[in-house]
């Protein structure tokens, strides 16, 4: 009873407040530079792993410096939910900006590449803060029948800095040095750091500290790591079905089922199972799930199928990536307007998701790479699409769930949404794989390629190896691989739909 007086009291003074326009421009500035440093480090790193591998003597490890970031990020989302519920947003917030700057540092220092792989572990770890507490934190600040025009802008925020990542991480590799990769977190957490620490300062904290589940919360990560780790090196361990990645989903699958049983029991679990029964939350975590399967996993592959088989340049598949980017942003503003104009929310998802499918079984059909205009008109409706169901789907959780659960339910509607893309990139890459195997193999001559030729399209190394007249046929091939790809994209994309189509709707709050 103490506890639930201590938690209705926060709570109406978390709903007095009233903040200026002013105000929630200058605190959202420092929310999203916060949740721009994480998105961006998790994707910035990708066209610099060689020149990093090259300088480090670190070939072997090359793949881990991607997945310490993601696996520390991702499995410590919902703890710092969590916690930011028990000791309020600001301290936790401020804690993770400290850890991801000084882990940097780190980084930006490494001299072996185990040095940087631990950095990396370290910075990923202030990763997780910065992303479901910056959500939360919005909660705290905005009324939900407000909030659909801010989660817009953060939800452009994250876009763009998938996108914009790659591009600046060659730029400071063949430019500058990869350190700068580093380095560059530095005057924008201190920003960040400011600002958060300034404008946070009015928000109410706990009264009462109740007890932390630090075993739920171990189990957490005992029971994604592996999980993670399994997903990030299907490709590389030569399928689904090799003895290590099925090692690694068992071990995770067990200690899942563990951490279910403790929770269920805990006094005051980590990941509160009771936050599953409530249907908004349930739905929201499952088209949080598998729209990022679509989204993450076609940001990678959309670029291939712009050169592997349109036969462009890098340069130009990344000009040509700009209409999805640009879809991305405009479908989250016009969604997050709308939103709070009609103080509706369930029918965006459902168009997202529908236009989602339609869109991934026209690039099926029609391929990319013929035009400049089709491919623009086809990538920007994509990029809508996305748009469309960013906002719409964080903000019914907001309004749905108590304010004492706001921060572990933002938690893990994140990591629901980071898990999703790791599984996303982790099956299409391999339906790609297994897609051009099989249609290459059907050509007469492709025995130059390789005992894999599947893996030589795709890391292009088909130089000097292809004669003209086996041009045509690969080039057919390649086609119809991709097409199978965006066809399973439009089949995950209808799963969507369907659990869009699910979505109940209630009034959004006015305070």
């Amino acid at each position: 009873m103490p506890a639930m007086v201590d938690q209705a009291q926060t709570a109406t003074q978390t709903q007095t407040l009233r903040f200026s326009k002013s105000e929630i421009l200058s605190i959202l500035s420092g929310l999203m530079l916060a949740m721009f440093l994480a998105s961006l480090d998790q994707t910035i790193v990708a066209t610099s792993l060689s020149t990093m591998a090259q300088e480090l003597h670190g070939w072997s490890l090359i793949s881990w410096v991607v997945s310490a970031y993601l696996v520390a990020s991702t499995v410590t989302t919902p703890i710092y939910g969590r916690l930011s519920d028990i000791y309020g947003r600001r301290p936790v917030l401020l804690a993770s900006i400290g850890v991801f700057v000084a882990a940097s540092v780190l980084c930006a220092l490494s001299q072996t590449m185990p040095q940087l792989i631990g950095a990396r572990i370290l910075q990923g770890l202030g990763g997780g803060g910065l992303r479901s507490v910056s959500q939360a934190a919005i909660a705290d600040i905005i009324p939900p029948r407000e909030r659909g025009r801010y989660q817009g802008y953060l939800a452009s925020v994250m876009a763009i800095s998938m996108v914009l990542g790659p591009v600046l991480g060659g730029f400071f590799a063949d430019y500058l040095s990869w350190h700068w990769i580093f380095w560059i977190n530095l005057p924008f957490g201190a920003v960040a750091l400011f600002l958060c620490d300034r404008n946070l300062r009015r928000l109410a904290r706990p009264k009462r500290r109740v007890p932390i589940d630090w075993l739920g919360a171990v189990l957490i990560i005992a029971a994604s790591t592996p999980i993670l780790l399994a997903l990030s090196r299907v490709e590389t361990a030569g399928g689904w079905r090799s003895p290590a990645v099925v090692l690694e989903f068992g071990l995770g699958a067990i200690l899942m089922i563990a951490l279910v049983a403790w929770e269920r029991e805990a006094r005051s679990p980590m990941i509160p199972l009771r936050l599953f029964g409530n249907s908004i939350f349930a739905v929201a975590s499952l088209i949080s799930f598998t729209m990022s399967m679509v989204m993450i996993a076609l940001i990678i592959i959309v670029p291939l199928a712009f050169e592997l088989a349109g036969d462009l340049s890098p340069n130009v598949a990344g000009i040509r990536l700009i209409p999805m980017m640009g879809g991305t942003v405009l479908g989250s503003y016009i969604a997050g307007q709308l939103m709070t104009r009609t103080g509706r929310y369930r029918l965006y998802p459902i168009l997202g998701a529908g236009a989602m499918t339609v869109f991934c079984a026209a690039i099926a059909l029609f391929g990319l790479g013929h035009s400049g205009g089709l491919d623009t008109m086809l990538t920007a409706g994509l990029g809508l699409s996305f748009g469309f169901q960013l906002a719409p789907v964080v903000v019914p959780v907001q309004n749905a769930l108590p304010l004492e659960d706001t921060g572990i339910g933002m938690g893990t509607i994140m990591f629901f949404r980071l898990i999703g893309g790791a599984f996303g990139v982790a099956l299409l890459s391999a339906v790609l794989m297994a897609e051009l195997n099989a249609a290459v193999l059907s050509v007469p001559g492709h025995e130059v390629l390789g005992a894999d030729p599947g893996l030589a399209l795709m890391r292009m190394e088909v130089a000097g190896k292809v004669s003209p007249s086996l041009v045509a046929g690969l080039s057919l091939a390649v086609r119809t691989a991709f097409a199978h790809v965006f066809f399973y994209a439009a089949a995950i994309s209808g799963v969507t739909f369907l659990g869009a189509l699910g979505l109940k709707e209630i009034p959004l709050r006015g305070s």
